[in-house]
């Protein structure tokens, strides 16, 4: 599903925890409580990212623009907490894509690993903002404003299990769009 995409694969690059709302193979092996902890993580380089990416298609006036670095912030502190489990699924969406080549990666100590994912997450977030999405993204931001992180990675990680289980649902959402 397009949100869940948005909100999760970026976190590992993507917080676009890419887009599949039924049982895909696009989905990577891992708990909902990983992935809510990843799309936590990564909420505020997924701000950055849309902010830049974004700039010219959303208000100067608009909830990014006006509360965006307040709520990165709000996130950012909760980054140390969620970063466990957040890194176990960096590790297992990575690893889907590049295999082996990500164990030497994998001993490295965090220090030096959290500021490359950090990097990355920015970088493909930002790669994978459609234009026409910048408005959405600003919407998703705003909704999940009022909740506290702990709140909407409790969300996002159901969610993530019924895309992951192939919900009907959730596949019923996949061709739901709102209305601007």
């Amino acid at each position: 599903m397009k949100l869940v995409a948005i909100l999760t694969a970026s976190a590992l690059a993507a917080l676009s925890l890419s887009a599949a709302a039924t049982a895909s193979p696009g989905l990577p092996d891992m708990s909902g409580d990983e992935a809510a902890a990843l799309a936590v993580y990564a909420v505020p380089d997924l701000i950055s990212a849309t902010k830049q990416t974004c700039a010219d298609r959303l208000s100067p006036n608009g909830f990014l623009a006006r509360h965006g670095d307040s709520l990165a912030d709000r996130y950012a502190a909760e980054q140390d907490a969620v970063w466990p489990q957040a890194r176990a699924a960096m590790f297992k969406f990575a690893g889907a894509k590049a295999g082996d080549k990500l164990k030497e990666f994998a001993t490295l100590p965090d220090k030096t690993i959290r500021p490359l994912a950090d990097a990355l997450i920015q970088q493909e977030v930002a790669r994978k903002i459609h234009p026409g999405s910048c408005r959405n993204i600003e919407r998703m931001a705003q909704a999940i404003s009022p909740l506290e992180p702990e709140e909407a990675g409790t969300i996002l990680s159901v969610l993530f299990d019924f895309a992951s289980a192939g919900d009907q649902l959730v596949a019923g959402l996949e061709n739901h769009s709102a209305k601007p």
